[in-house]
């Protein structure tokens, strides 16, 4: 997402007569003490430093990322690095970190949920909220909650479940989410000047469905969607800049950790989980659903509000 901020702002510059350089997008994977691609970007970056300076932006640096900063800084004098990460204890020793914990993107309603995180309240790895700094005007919209494995619902989880597919529509259709003649519960419908109505800011592209395990096309949960009249779709390697971006007005369906840096509007968070909030309930700016699922007995009704 920000790469792709990043060309636009090039482009206004560019049109205003100025000569800026260009940003490359360098996607890696450091996770599991990934010693060869540690190499690779250290290689990679010193490569395009050759006679010059470097400037790299990182997000979402992992464990192992103190060690590139390391051999980085032998091998490039004039670099220009900075990296972020939820998690507070990967910097390297001796570098300047900044923690940056007021909660500017989801109401109150939403952080009050992301602040349940055990890697929050129990192990510590990620620093608490401190104080929004500016005037809370609403709550937000109230967190909705639906249960499965109550009468109707699949054996499996909700990720397989028909019965949970139609109660996420419903609830999405109830937002009035894609239809232009009525105000949204969101968002206003607005008039243009020449008469006709622009787009409500809520559109099915302001959904994401979030979950921890993979999803099929096939799935209970995307057969309940589908039937109901939701353009939904299962994000794919392939789909990254499409997701970032928000190109297609769809419902995108997708793994919590493949989309850390994104936020929407309305995210549907798929068998909660403690140990997942901080990555699926954080991405919400608005309206937020929490499918409940706990093994065994299951409930027998679902409920709505906080």
């Amino acid at each position: 997402m920000l790469y792709h901020l990043l060309l636009q702002t090039l482009k206004t510059q560019q049109s205003a007569g100025a000569s800026p350089g260009q940003p490359h997008l360098l996607l890696y994977d450091l996770y599991d003490n990934n010693e060869k691609e540690a190499e690779k970007i250290v290689n990679d970056l010193s490569q395009a430093a050759t006679g010059g300076s470097l400037y790299v932006i990182v997000d979402e640096a992992g464990l192992d990322f103190h060690t590139v900063c390391d051999k980085l800084r032998t091998q490039v004098p004039d670099l220009h690095l900075w990296a972020a990460s939820c998690f507070h204890r990967y910097a390297p020793a001796g570098w300047q970190v900044e923690y940056l914990t007021r909660p500017l993107r989801s109401p109150p309603a939403v952080v009050r949920e992301v602040k349940k995180d055990a890697w929050i309240t129990e192990y510590r790895l990620v620093q608490p909220y401190s104080e929004r700094g500016v005037p809370d005007h609403t709550d937000g919209p109230p967190v909705t909650r639906l249960y499965h494995q109550h009468h109707g619902h699949s054996d499996d989880g909700p990720d397989d479940c028909v019965t949970c597919g139609r109660d996420v529509a419903s609830f999405l259709h109830s937002l009035r989410v894609g239809v232009t003649e009525n105000v949204t519960t969101l968002a206003t419908t607005v008039t243009s000047t020449n008469g006709g109505t622009t787009p409500p800011c809520l559109q099915w592209r302001d959904v994401l469905v979030l979950h921890w395990d993979d999803i099929s096309d096939d799935s209970g949960v995307m057969k309940g969607l589908k039937e109901a009249g939701i353009p939904v779709r299962v994000m794919k390697d392939d789909d990254i800049e499409d997701v970032a971006t928000a190109r297609s007005d769809v419902v995108w369906v997708a793994r919590e950790d493949r989309v850390c840096g994104l936020e929407r509007k309305v995210v549907v968070c798929l068998k909660d989980q403690v140990l997942t909030r901080l990555y699926s309930t954080s991405r919400c700016s608005s309206q937020l659903l929490i499918v409940y699922y706990r093994q065994g007995k299951g409930y027998l009704t679902s409920s709505h509000g906080v």
